[in-house]
């Protein structure tokens, strides 16, 4: 769609990445400067999740959120980084020279030719976040001859995928909420954690139809707030799954059709439901027995209109993968796959299309954190705890290098210090980002990051209908800053790839064609710059096969309580959490946002506290076997008594002036280990002592 000018203002279409959401946007442009943001209905992200829904629900407008509101605060953030930076002093002694582009690129383009040629492409480690150029980088790692490429997934919802995956041959399967009839949700708090926009108004959907939502968590979210809620234990979902299994397995009211004609391993899973009973159940999450029975006849009542659904609440543990391959089955035997109401088989646009293939290298070494080996079900974003590791042990071989964009990976892995321990051991670390984080504080070469409003990128959207969305600039990149792909393309063709000679827009020019049969100036035109087509299709596995080995959804499930309990000398479960008003690490720096969230306090239980001498103008020292934090506190009933908790992302020590010294970071609390099989970071499972501070 064409800029359209209105109240002054030109209003250009594009996508915002103030999270992994992609919400459309349109920006309001004055004199080459964002001013005002809202919603792009046409983009059904912040609209709907089907296309029935869509088309009725657009007209009434689409949704943004909190950040991405106040995006253009960042936008305009005097403290963006505008020149590149070479390390002068000792790591992360913040001594600087600013350098030019072409001074940048050389010495990247020498290091990793060095890097090649005495220790061998391998020795090179890539991460990168999700959504942002990821082809480009991916492609060019391919071309350089390494196979460690990894990206954000594993410390997002690589363990959920995994289990889903597993079962139903399916990697995200889509709550369709507004048309259930009752939803359980695990570890999953939709309303302030929201992901995709649509979600918030789906739930209150739901709820004003008179869906019943049951909330299993250790704290009371928003989103249980507005329903029932169900304070398990932490890391003990997967018993509550399984009970419910067991009962509707144990009265007979599985949708019996449905599991004879689609499911492989019946008769092994109703063996091994026996011992799963809603006692066994009680036991481990500390629900009663009454409301176990009650929720499992209320779910098979409403079947297969229910949502059971697990996000990362569940699968940051060490049985993270098991439990959602249990509530995949649970929601096999309420035949909820794929049929309104229940959990949706997603159609999507694929991006895989680039020109002619080059002759790359054959990559003759394994991937160093074990994906496929060590981590048999490990997402093809690999693991950078297991990353981390082999920088640390020289096992496999010995990483030496590391190329990290838009990744703090200091704060967004388990345990700090190993973070720091395995960031310093490499020989050569470049570090693009927008602002100067912990991580590129160690870095030997930093690159300024461009913001989503000064870049192009391509957005498959996570609807139940395929749906293709452009980011495209609506500003120029600040103080001359180079957009990410438009120096990987440089840098390749001074190591000399094949495959590198075009253009970035001509490469999304042929994914779009490849994707869809547009142009990605014909895409552009669209209005909202978004191809969306439909119909939603239900039931597809009526048509053809589930996309798994047996051509059925595969029950099975191997679960077993946490591996890490409270004990006598650490008493607590530690848990942590996503706040609507920040992303991750990221937004630490923004004034907007941090007058709307500007601490994380301690959650304690107004028993424990006064158990513990604690009032609420104290502050706590936390402990771990790993590290220690200092905390504020807020007393509440709304967590578990025998559980503390803080919101992941603050405890900066750099990102702006703003962000440093604000909250404690959780990340300090936890050992730093992976999933078993999938290689997702363990990110909550962690227990604690407290002890109140000395005034």
């Amino acid at each position: 769609m064409k800029a359209v000018k209105d109240d002054e203002l030109t209003w250009i279409p594009t996508c915002c990445n103030g999270c992994g959401g992609q919400t459309g946007i349109l920006a309001g442009i004055r004199d080459g400067e964002v001013v005002k943001i809202k919603p792009n209905s046409e983009n059904p992200i912040g609209v709907a999740l089907t296309w029935e829904e869509f088309q009725e629900q657009k007209q009434r407008g689409g949704r943004v959120c909190l950040k991405g509101v106040h995006a253009p605060r960042q936008w305009a953030d005097p403290e963006r980084l505008t020149r590149p930076l070479l390390r002068k002093g000792p790591r992360g002694s913040g001594q600087w020279q600013t350098i030019s582009w072409e001074e940048a690129l050389a010495l990247l383009a020498e290091r990793l030719e060095q890097l090649r040629r005495e220790h061998g492409p391998e020795s090179l480690l890539w991460f990168c976040e999700d959504h942002s150029f990821i082809h480009i980088q991916e492609e060019f790692c391919r071309a350089y001859g390494t196979p460690n490429f990894l990206n954000h997934t594993n410390i997002c919802d690589a363990g959920r995928r995994a289990g889903f995956l597993r079962v139903l041959g399916i990697e995200r399967p889509l709550a369709h909420l507004s048309q259930a009839r009752v939803i359980l949700l695990l570890g999953w708090n939709p309303l302030e954690a929201v992901k995709w926009m649509y979600l918030p108004a789906a739930l209150e959907q739901a709820l004003d139809q008179g869906a019943r939502l049951f909330v299993a968590d250790p704290v009371r979210s928003k989103t249980a707030c507005r329903g029932h809620w169900l304070p398990v234990r932490p890391g003990t979902d997967g018993a509550l799954v399984l009970a419910l299994c067991h009962i509707l397995w144990r009265d007979g009211k599985y949708q019996r059709d449905f599991v004879q004609q689609y499911t492989s391993g019946w008769d092994e899973f109703a063996v091994y439901l026996q011992d799963k009973t809603p006692a066994w159940a009680a036991e481990l999450t500390g629900l009663e027995e009454r409301k176990i029975e009650e929720l499992a006849a209320l779910l098979a009542e409403y079947a297969p209109r229910v949502v059971v659904d697990a996000w990362c609440g569940v699968s940051h543990y060490s049985n993270g993968m098991e439990t959602t391959r249990a509530v995949a089955c649970l929601n096999a035997l309420l035949g909820t796959i794929d049929r309104p109401g229940g959990l949706l088989w997603p159609e999507r646009f694929k991006l895989t299309g680039r020109p002619p293939q080059p002759n790359w290298p054959q990559i003759a070494s394994p991937a160093v954190d074990g994906r496929g080996a060590a981590y048999p079900f490990a997402h093809k974003s690999g693991s950078y705890v297991a990353a981390r590791e082999a920088i640390l042990s020289g096992q496999p071989y010995q990483p030496r290098a590391a190329v990290v964009v838009f990744q703090n990976l200091m704060l967004s892995l388990p345990n700090v210090e190993k973070s720091e321990a395995a960031l310093r051991r490499l020989d050569f670390l470049a570090v693009c980002d927008v602002y100067l984080s912990e991580t590129a504080l160690l870095a030997d070469l930093v690159l300024p990051g461009t913001h989503f409003y000064e870049r192009y990128d391509l957005t498959v959207n996570w609807t139940a209908f395929p749906s293709l969305s452009l980011r495209q600039p609506v500003v120029e990149p600040r103080s001359g800053i180079w957009p990410e792909y438009e120096w990987i393309l440089e840098l390749a063709r001074k190591l000399s790839l094949s495959g590198f000679d075009l253009s970035y827009q001509q490469y999304l020019d042929w994914q779009v064609k490849q994707a869809c049969g547009l142009s990605l100036s014909e895409l552009a035109s669209l209005p909202g710059a978004v191809f969306n087509r439909g119909p939603t299709c239900y039931e597809k596995w009526r048509e053809r096969p589930f996309p798994t080995e047996s051509g059925r959804i595969q029950l099975g499930c191997d679960w077993q309580p946490p591996g890490t309990l409270p004990n006598q000398d650490y008493p607590f479960y530690m848990v942590n959490w996503k706040v609507y008003q920040h992303t991750h690490t990221r937004s630490q720096n923004n004034p907007a946002l941090l007058q709307a969230y500007g601490e994380n306090p301690l959650w304690i239980h107004p028993e424990t506290a006064a158990a513990l001498g604690i009032g609420p103008e104290d502050r706590v020292r936390v402990e771990s076997e790993y590290g220690w934090i200092e905390s504020g506190v807020f007393l509440t009933e709304g967590i578990h008594p025998r559980v503390v908790g803080l919101a992941h992302g603050f405890g900066h020590w750099a990102l702006g002036s703003r962000a440093k010294g604000r909250g404690a970071a959780v990340n300090r609390l936890l050992a730093g280990t992976a999933e078993a099989g999938s290689g997702q970071a363990i990110l909550k499972e962690c227990r604690v002592r407290l002890r109140k501070v000395d005034k």
